[in-house]
């Protein structure tokens, strides 16, 4: 008489494998979840404009100095500066 062998599971194996089909139904292909702990954060249209009116200002602060190799980062934080003491709405496009 022969048996045919099957393949058992511990419980801690069936919770596994209960918890992973779970998981896999509540992310669609298109957006995996993020790994590692690491978040993505989209930046708003403000965030990307007020990003480029430093990225513009930091240029001319650095050019104005010659265009030296040494330092790029002061330029970018000196910028940054001024276009937080600006008053809002100054120097965004449209403002009057």
């Amino acid at each position: 008489m022969a048996t045919k062998a099957t393949e058992q599971e511990s419980p801690a194996q069936q919770s596994e494998t209960q918890i992973d089909k779970a998981v896999e139904g509540t992310f669609p292909a298109s957006d995996p979840p993020a790994i590692g702990g690491a978040t993505r954060i989209e930046g708003t249209p403000a965030d990307s404009a007020r990003e480029e009116r430093i990225r513009r200002r930091a240029y001319e602060l650095w050019e104005k100095a010659g265009s030296p190799d040494a330092h790029t980062d002061e330029y970018w934080h000196r910028a940054g500066a001024e276009i937080a003491e600006e008053p809002d709405g100054a120097g965004e496009p449209g403002a009057q």
